[in-house]
């Protein structure tokens, strides 16, 4: 196989998105919305804009979860906003995530304001 039909081969296009998704980077895009583990791709990542922005967003987004985290033990307000928002902070990242995949650079409202100009 030569070289460049080995490079066609691990680049896959998907979805109707804006960006080219690498095999390799799929793996660091899921990463990049689950916590603490988004430093991953930050840090090991050096050839790609679209998996570091990806991971900056999702490092933004412990913001949100440490707030609420906060709030949540605060009897009824609390438990109430908490959950809520807590619950309203994974679907974000699950579209987030599912978007990224698909070569989106989809901006979390209010979050990917923060991350795109770290």
């Amino acid at each position: 196989m030569t070289p460049q039909n080995q490079q066609d081969q691990q680049l896959q296009s998907v979805g109707s998105g804006t960006e080219t998704v690498r095999d390799q980077d799929k793996v660091m895009l899921i990463l990049s919305y689950l916590g603490l583990l988004a430093l991953i791709p930050l840090l090991t990542v050096k050839d790609s804009e679209f998996v570091k922005w990806h991971a900056k967003q999702g490092l933004v987004m412990l913001g949100p979860f440490v707030i609420l985290s906060i709030i949540t033990p605060i009897p009824i307000l609390g438990w109430l906003l908490g959950c809520a928002g807590i619950i309203a902070c994974w679907v974000f990242d699950i579209m987030a995530m599912v978007k990224a995949l698909k070569g989106e650079r989809w901006k979390i409202p209010v979050v990917g304001d923060i991350a795109t100009k770290l």
